[in-house]
Parts: structure tokens; C-alpha cells; sequence
């Protein structure tokens, strides 16, 4: 397997180029523009195929004077850059001319306008952050495929699994020493009967989790099993859980290395540990990406809510030069606009 993915910038606003642009259904004055992965709504002829951008994504937070320059600041919440629906044709971001026509593409321009990514607050967990161990590692971040649109070959076998919405949780024995914690944090472990209450410590709580960390963990120094908390009051989509918790299991590190895909689904089939749904197993083609991310959540049987999107893997591990370790995520249409959604980036 190749090596773990790098940090890419906390903000990515790339310089990039109007690959298509489309008449608008509803509007005249209107054009759709696809830069990258995305769409965004623009007056008509202001932009041509081919023509060099900079693209910001939602998420993005412009410093007042950048917007007042760009004349957006009415239409941002806060300073911050929210998809939109215009004229019933969804807009995701902002595209405005370079200041500088020799800047390159793909050259990430973040710093230069002093923009930066919105960051959701940080659940209070008072007290219970432990002393990191540098064998529990943090999980990949997961960057998002519209950023990314060329990553993938085309007919390259891919698994889409649903991106279930609840609290990122990692959960491991590490050197014979059980451990939890959020995506950057690790938790203090609490006593056992307060496991079943405990976000983090949750899925210690399960017998099928336990077994599996515990006997990999006895002849393995690093096990780590990374998961999605879920239910009653953790975020917007519950799952059809009331006032209890549920855990799915997304990607299993031994001694340093991910799991290839049918060796992850094998391990925890063995131990019954549930995973996040597979939506489908299917040759990469980025309309097919945007068609599955929409639909129902497949964990509730009846009465199902939406699903937040996808999470795109190959099937078998291996790096990019770009990115390091290759996964990433597709955030549905229908759970953007959703008033459900509390959507950031991340």
C-alpha cells in the first residue's frame, strides 16, 4: 500500500478553467458554468469555455473588502460562501477572473485573497482530552471528489459506500492499550458502564467491535478501527434511532496499513461488526457518482430520510502524488439544499 495521505491546505481556491457552460433553463441573463466538479450559476457571457478562473468553494469565509470588491457580500450568511438555488438551478460557490493572468492552474490562492474555511464548533467534551500516542492515528482527511474530478480513470472499480452523518470516532488497542477518540482528539477513557454513553467510547460498548480490536490487538501493536457515530441528538439526520446510539464501521489500520476494501468487509463480517451501507461496487464514471449520491439512507428500512452522499474508494489501496492515500467524498445535491443540512466541508 502506498503511504498515508499528506495535509492538503486547510482551503483549497484553486485556479482553474470554465470547462462547459450551459444556457440556463429558467433564465435568459443566466448560464451554468462547470468548473471542476461543480456547478455555479453566472451571468451570461461573462465567462468562455476555457477561460482561467478562481474558483471558491462553499464553506469559504471572504474578508470583507474582498467581497465588497467582488460585490457578493449581500448574498454571503456571515461572510461565508453557501451553496444556492437560482432560478431552481443549483449554485455551488463562486468563480471571479484572476488578478493575474500568469498564475498557474491548480495554484491554490487561499492565502493571496486571505480567505479561509469555516469551521463548525467543536462539541464540548469538558475534560476528557488525553495525551495524544503517536500509534493512534488520526484518520485520512477525506477531500471532496468535485475538487478532485480527475483523481479516479474512468471504468477504474470503485465501491461507493453512503457517508453516514453523525461524529467522526476512531477506536483502537494500541499496544495492548484500548484507546478512543475523535478525528483529532483522543478521549479519556471513562469507566465501563459509562462506555454505553460516551460518543467516543461507544463502540467499545459493542461486543462484535471489542472482540475484533481485542484479538487483532493481541498480536498486532496497532489497531485502529475508524467509524461514524450516530442517532438521537448528534446531528440534523437520526437514523430513526430515539435517545440511543448506533456505530458503522468505514476503514480498519493495522500496524500502519489500510485494509484493502474486501479484507476490511471480510475482518469485520467475521467479528459481525456492522459497516456503513455499500451503495454500489461500479467502473468510476462521475454522472453515475452524482446519480447514487441521492436517494434514501439505506440503515433505516422504512420511513428513511435522506442520505448525506458517498464516500468513493478503490477497491484495492494505493496513493496519489497529489493527494497520498485515495478516497474521497460526494456530498448529495438533495442533502445541500435539504433543511436538514448543516453541511460544512470537511
Amino acid at each position: 500500500m502506498g503511504k498515508e495521505r499528506r495535509k492538503v491546505s486547510n482551503l483549497l481556491v484553486p485556479v482553474a478553467l470554465i470547462e462547459k457552460l450551459a444556457p440556463h433553463p429558467n433564465a435568459d441573463a443566466l448560464e451554468l458554468a462547470q468548473v471542476l466538479g461543480w456547478q455555479i450559476v453566472v451571468k451570461k457571457d461573462a465567462y468562455h469555455v476555457g477561460q482561467k478562473v478562481v474558483y471558491f468553494p462553499i464553506d469559504a469565509i471572504l474578508p470583507l473588502e474582498i467581497s465588497e470588491r467582488f460585490g457578493v457580500t449581500k448574498y454571503l450568511s456571515k461572510q461565508r460562501i453557501r451553496c444556492a438555488k437560482l432560478r431552481g438551478e443549483p449554485s455551488f460557490g463562486l468563480v471571479v477572473e484572476p488578478d493575474d493572468e500568469n498564475w498557474t492552474i491548480g495554484q491554490n490562492m487561499a492565502e493571496y485573497y486571505g480567505a479561509t474555511r469555516y469551521e463548525p464548533p467543536v462539541r464540548p467534551e469538558a475534560g476528557d482530552m488525553e495525551k495524544d500516542h503517536p500509534l493512534f492515528q488520526e484518520y485520512t482527511e477525506i477531500e471532496n471528489l468535485r475538487n478532485y474530478p480527475d483523481i479516479f480513470t474512468p471504468g477504474e472499480a470503485v465501491v461507493l459506500t453512503e457517508k453516514v452523518h453523525g461524529t467522526n470516532c476512531r477506536v483502537g488497542m494500541i499496544e495492548g492499550e484500548m484507546m478512543a477518540g475523535s478525528k483529532s482528539l483522543r478521549r479519556k477513557r471513562p469507566e465501563n458502564e459509562q462506555f454505553a454513553r460516551n460518543i467516543y467510547w461507544f463502540p467499545f460498548h459493542l461486543a462484535p467491535v471489542r472482540s475484533l480490536l481485542e484479538e487483532l490487538g493481541s498480536s498486532h501493536q496497532q489497531v485502529i478501527l475508524y467509524g461514524e457515530v450516530y442517532g438521537s441528538k448528534i446531528q440534523s439526520l437520526h437514523y430513526g434511532l430515539k435517545e440511543r446510539l448506533g456505530f458503522r464501521a468505514f476503514d480498519l489500520c493495522i500496524d500502519g496499513r489500510y485494509q484493502d476494501w474486501p479484507d476490511f468487509l471480510a475482518l469485520c463480517q467475521r467479528y459481525g461488526v456492522e459497516t456503513v451501507p455499500i451503495v454500489a461496487e461500479i467502473p468510476f464514471q462521475m454522472e453515475e457518482i452524482k446519480r447514487l449520491s441521492n436517494g434514501p439512507t439505506l440503515i433505516m428500512a422504512q420511513d428513511a430520510h435522506l442520505r448525506e452522499g458517498l464516500v468513493v474508494k478503490p477497491v484495492h489501496e494505493y496513493s496519489h502524488p497529489e493527494l497520498g492515500r485515495v478516497i474521497l467524498k460526494y456530498v448529495s445535491d438533495d442533502y445541500l439544499f435539504s433543511k436538514n443540512t448543516d453541511y460544512t466541508d470537511r
